[in-house]
Parts: C-alpha cells; structure tokens; sequence
C-alpha cells in the first residue's frame, strides 16, 4: 500500500468564473482538521491520506538488463528526493568515484518518499567482485567442486533505498529453461548488498558443487518469475537516512585524516529521523530469464 500521510483539507468559495477570491473579496472557507476554539490543533480531526502520486516505474527509455552494454539500464537508476538519478561512480557518469552527486536524470519533487512500495525489477548476476559478470555480460562460469561464499552473487536492484532485516532468501534455478531449483537456496547478503542505493545481493553458499556434473544443461540463472522469500525477515521503504563514518579533515588540526561522523542526507542538510516503511513487492517480475553457462 501507499506511504500514508496527514495533511489539511481546505474548501474555499471562488468567483463565478472559478478564480479564487482574495481576502478583500471576503472568501469563504471550511478547513477539515483545523484548530479547536483555542487555536489548538485538533488531532481528533486529522484526514488521513494515501500518497501514492509518483509511479513505481523506472524511466521507460532506460533499458533492461538483456542490454549486455547496460551504461544506460535500468539497474543503473535509483529514486531519491530530487527524482530518478544514476547511482554514483557510474561508467556514463564518467567518475568511478561511488561517493561523487549523483545525476538526476529526471526531476521529481520529492519522489522518494511520494513512490509506490519498493520494487526490484532488474536483476545482474555475478560474483563478490563484479555484479555483472556472468549476467548480463555474458561470462562463463567455472564450477568448482566446493565452491567459495562470493562465487555467485545475485544482485537486485530495487527502484528505491530499501532496509532489509534478517535473512531473506533468494532461489538459484537451473537446466536449459532454468525449470528446476539448484543447490542451496542463496542468501541475503549484507557485505555484497548496497541498501542506500537499492541494490540487495544474494549469494550462493560456500560448499557448493558447480560442476558440470552437478548443474543440468550447464545453465544457472534466475527466472523471470522468481520471488524472494523473506525466511522471517523484513524488506521495507527506507524513510530516513544514514549516518555515514567516513574519514575527515577536523578544521582544528594539523589537516591529519581522523574518522568522522557526517550528518548528512542525499541533499545535503542534516540527518533526517530513520526508520522503516512499506514493505517491498517479493516478486521480481523480470522482463525475461536471467541465465549463465557453467563450464
């Protein structure tokens, strides 16, 4: 559902030909939720609204994930307080730096907070090094027969910062149409995963044979229709932002690097209250498989 907000409701008299009257013209209104007769706000009287306004929906012109060139996909987008933006250190941004002003690419007053539910509707697969690696580039996979944590990493790129609790869960698939389950389901993982950007990473376990032998048709992958199983977890809206410990130059010194701590959002100005929202949408709903040789 929506994010939910208060807010008030005015009714004001306007002039025949719909202009609004000026208080010289002795307009007229009626405030849903106003003040009581001491000018205090009554709370008894709160309209309770849905904010849904903004769509779910990345830009259309952006491309999806089967786009192996992928400078300009969707995965590479996220929503913020001043629209849709490319996440920093982007190959199109001409900066590797992850921590540069991201680039609007849309303007959106507000649309992080104004958006529908979370949504992940991109997918790349790779390793702990590299999230497109196997998918969309298109790299073959060497199995092994114990594998390591961070062999197979799946990346989801949700349309908005997200915060994740516990320990969802994700599923591998494999065979030719990737119609059947293989190894051990992967599992959320915190050191791959870049929640402020929206981008949740699922990794295989260690211990896992990626043979040939052990993998059907040679082919891994996730299916266009997997569903992200929240195993007790929670994946919600991010409604606030971060404290960031990063290191800084204190004005008072003799210009040594010391740790910090920033206040600071996406805009800015001092840290906002955090905490959670709506929960995410759990199925994917990719625009086609998302699949890999094993070797």
């Amino acid at each position: 559902m929506p994010f939910q907000k208060t807010f008030r409701i005015l009714l004001e008299e306007d002039n025949t030909d719909g202009s609004i009257l000026d208080s010289f013209g002795g307009a007229s209104f009626i405030s849903l939720n106003g003040t009581d007769a001491n000018g205090t706000m009554n709370a008894d009287s709160i309209v309770l609204g849905v904010d849904g306004t903004q769509a779910e929906g990345k830009p259309g012109w952006l491309s999806e994930n089967a786009d192996g060139s992928g400078d300009y996909g969707k995965r590479r987008v996220v929503a913020t307080n001043g629209g849709w933006v490319f996440t920093p250190g982007q190959p199109n941004s001409g900066s590797d730096n992850t921590g540069a002003q991201p680039e609007v690419i849309e303007c959106h007053r507000r649309l992080k907070d104004t958006i529908d539910v979370p949504t992940g509707n991109q997918v790349s697969i790779g390793n702990g090094t590299s999230k497109t690696t196997f998918y969309p580039d298109g790299d073959t996979f060497t199995g092994e027969a114990s594998s390591d944590l961070g062999d197979v990493v799946a990346y989801v790129y949700f349309n908005e910062p997200i915060n994740v609790q516990g320990t969802p869960q994700l599923q591998l698939n494999q065979a030719t149409a990737l119609g059947s389950n293989f190894g051990t389901i992967m599992d959320y993982s915190t050191s791959y995963s870049d929640e402020g950007n929206g981008i949740m990473a699922f990794a295989l376990p260690a211990g896992e044979d990626t043979q040939t032998s052990a993998v059907t048709n040679n082919t891994l992958g996730l299916i266009s229709s997997s569903t992200i199983s929240l195993n007790s977890g929670t994946i919600q809206k991010m409604t606030g932002d971060r404290i960031i410990l990063e290191d800084v130059i204190a004005s008072y010194s003799d210009n040594d690097t010391e740790a910090g701590i920033m206040l600071e959002n996406e805009v800015g100005h001092m840290l906002e209250e955090a905490g959670v929202g709506m929960p995410a949408d759990l199925d994917l709903g990719l625009d086609e498989n998302a699949s890999f040789t094993v070797s």
